[in-house]
């Protein structure tokens, strides 16, 4: 009878989980990780316990590493004998890893072997057309893993552990679950399991925090498992709270964001509070560099202290990422986007701009339209955005195009002295990346408007004006 409870009573906590959770739902096809350890092998037992009841079409997937030589293969066999019992279908891969590969991304074996099992099960689910993807970790898979992340000076986002989900795809059924219940699960079913070798090995950290400090911690507090895993919960909660912080300040403070580079407003970032500001910085490098993983703490933190102490001019490059900082303006770029040729339009040769007619402007998407208007509508109170201009003081071959060394323009207000376009971006602080998006009018006679910005003082309206020209830069 004890048995019997003990049985029922893990199913149970599994069943609840899922439930509580949002696992799983009714009628789903799952791949169930099963390696043939006792953690998978009762998750496994525990599904097809439930699949009547829910109505789950279950399939294991089985990776094998091959590190282990005749032990791997019998570790497979073991997995499909386990499947064939109970019908299921099984799907066995079979990798060739490359150890130097591994050296070369700087990783440990048992990290980059990991990585590559998690993409094998994922290509197996997508190959059976699998709604969820099962994996049995548990609670003290979960507490090895805070304390992992711990040693090595992680913050919430590493403290906050194993997610019990991660997307819509990898479900963790047992993460609340101790591995003491689930062995003893497994022996009142006498149920055999297959025992992994390396894991004694003390190479490995995990292994080391396994063997050492989880049971020198259980001295202090007998609980530990318990307790970091409900602190994990704690902290993952309090991380997802506080990504979300960042990304609306991100939203707030980004002044620019485009393939492979984000701008912010240098003084509006240093607004917002250190916490929120750091996960700023870290998701930009991390979404600019296509990390899987947060970027380095040390890198996030001279960018910080950058940002705050640092004169416009400075620039750091590490992993494939140019930080820099021109005037006001934090600039977070490829370096794919700052050394290879430009292909995003950036700088645009002549575009013929027909009177009345207009273009898109590719750098910036907008559109630019011009049109001949009575003297009569001339607005003095007009935007930035638009512009008059006395048609009779050029002539009426207009293009459009970005600006090249050498550009000089009569910028309106200097009383018709002539100014360096590159020594007006700097008067008015635009960054260097944003030259090239700006748009220039330019007629045979010179630089008519700089779009947006400035008008040159030559070819303004005045009280004698009888031919009026309205050119825009419509959104």
């Amino acid at each position: 009878m004890d048995r019997l409870i003990h049985s029922v009573g893990l199913e149970w906590k599994v069943a609840q989980a899922i439930r509580t959770k949002g696992l799983l739902a009714s009628g789903e096809r799952i791949v169930v990780a099963v390696s043939g350890g006792p953690d998978s092998v009762a998750l496994f037992r525990c599904l097809v316990e439930l699949r009547t009841r829910w109505n789950w079409d279950i399939c294991i997937g089985h990776v094998n590493h091959g590190f282990r030589g005749a032990e791997s293969d019998e570790d497979a066999k073991f997995v499909e004998t386990l499947a064939a019992r109970f019908g299921v279908p099984v799907r066995v891969c079979h990798l060739h890893l490359n150890k130097c590969e591994a050296k070369l991304k700087k990783e440990s074996l048992q990290e980059y072997a990991r990585t590559a099992r998690y993409q094998a099960l994922e290509q197996m689910a997508l190959g059976r057309n699998a709604t969820k993807l099962v994996l049995g970790h548990t609670a003290d898979d979960q507490a090895e893993t805070v304390l992992m992340w711990m040693l090595r000076g992680c913050g919430t986002g590493g403290l906050g552990g194993i997610p019990p989900k991660r997307g819509a795809y990898v479900v963790r059924p047992l993460l609340d679950i101790q591995r003491s219940e689930i062995v003893s699960y497994l022996e009142e079913r006498q149920e055999e399991f297959r025992v992994d070798s390396t894991n004694d090995q003390p190479v490995y950290l995990r292994n080391r925090i396994r063997q050492h400090l989880v049971p020198q911690l259980k001295q202090y507090s007998p609980g530990i498992v318990s307790v970091l895993t409900r602190q994990a919960q704690m902290l993952r909660d309090d991380h997802t709270y506080l990504e979300a912080l960042a990304v609306e300040a991100a939203q707030r403070t980004c002044v620019s964001n485009c393939t492979g580079e984000r701008q912010f407003d240098r003084l509006a970032l240093l607004n917002v509070p250190l916490p929120i500001r750091r996960r700023v910085v870290r998701q930009s490098l991390q979404t600019i560099a296509g990390y899987q993983q947060s970027p380095r703490f040390d890198l996030v933190e001279r960018v910080l202290d950058r940002l705050e102490h640092g004169q416009s001019g400075w620039n750091i490059e590490c992993n494939g990422v140019l930080v820099s900082q021109e005037y006001d303006r934090l600039v977070i770029s490829s370096c794919e986007k700052t050394d290879q040729p430009r292909t995003d339009h950036s700088n645009v040769s002549a575009m013929p701009l027909s009177i009345p007619g207009e273009v898109v402007w590719l750098p910036t998407g907008h559109r630019f339209s011009i049109s001949r208007k009575p003297s009569s509508v001339i607005d003095d109170h007009v935007q930035q955005s638009e512009i008059y201009l006395d048609a009779a003081r050029f002539t009426p071959e207009l293009t459009l195009r970005s600006w090249v060394p050498g550009d000089v323009f009569c910028p309106k207000g200097l009383g018709g002295r002539q100014k360096k376009l590159q020594d007006f971006f700097s008067d008015i602080k635009l960054p260097r990346s944003q030259r090239t998006k700006v748009p220039l009018m330019v007629a045979p006679e010179g630089i008519v408007w700089v779009g947006g910005l400035r008008a040159d003082e030559r070819f303004q309206v005045s009280p004698s004006t009888t031919s009026v020209i309205l050119a825009k830069m419509i959104r």
